[in-house]
């Protein structure tokens, strides 16, 4: 169970037994009742407007796998984030509407990728992918691919050489950040 204040109204979430999340508001009222879901969440800012959304947190061998209910001012409830599960570990992209994941990709995380999205009318929309290859791959040659995505359409933009990544601090997670920081607006 967590508990959150938003607008003045004190919202408690629960997860039963029976697989189920039930949001409440201060009335005792069931606003939200969603099953399926992982009892792992917590009440949590995480579009950065100022109100607690609930993230739901997967117990998964890929890490930091989410659901995302974000807070709807107008119905004063909570939405289900469509396709935000395909985005693991998300960060946001400072002073932007933009986001960036991260996961693994084989070879013991040193093929990984991250995505640049964004949510619009509670879907996830990815729109950017880096893909690195570090393992001497077969079909692959290593280095870092950049590509344009546009539904189901990926178009390379960039290639780097793989030892790129040893510039950064943090090493890939410091050159995705800083790549996405820079050039997010590429995407758009």
């Amino acid at each position: 169970m967590d508990t959150a204040i938003i607008f003045g109204e004190t919202y408690k979430a629960l997860y039963k037994t029976n697989d189920t999340l039930y949001v409440l508001n201060t009335r005792a009222d069931t606003i939200l009742k969603l099953g399926d879901l992982h009892a792992n969440f917590e009440f949590d800012d995480f579009s950065g407007d100022g109100l607690k959304d609930i993230r739901i947190h997967y117990m998964s061998n890929v890490p930091a796998i989410q659901d995302l209910l974000l807070f709807d001012k107008s119905t004063k409830n909570f939405k289900l984030v469509e396709k935000f599960s395909d985005f693991p570990d998300p960060k946001p992209l400072g002073g932007t509407k933009y986001y960036f994941s991260y996961h693994r990709s084989g070879c013991a995380d040193m093929n990984w990728d991250s995505d640049l999205f964004y949510i619009d009318n509670y879907k996830a929309i990815r729109i950017g992918n880096i893909a690195g290859y570090e393992c001497e791959n077969r079909d692959v040659k290593d280095g870092v691919y950049i590509h344009r995505v546009q539904g189901n359409k990926k178009t390379l933009m960039e290639k780097k050489p793989i030892g790129i990544i040893e510039q950064y601090k943090d090493n890939k997670w410091g050159f995705i950040e800083a790549y996405w920081t820079k050039n997010y607006k590429r995407f758009g």
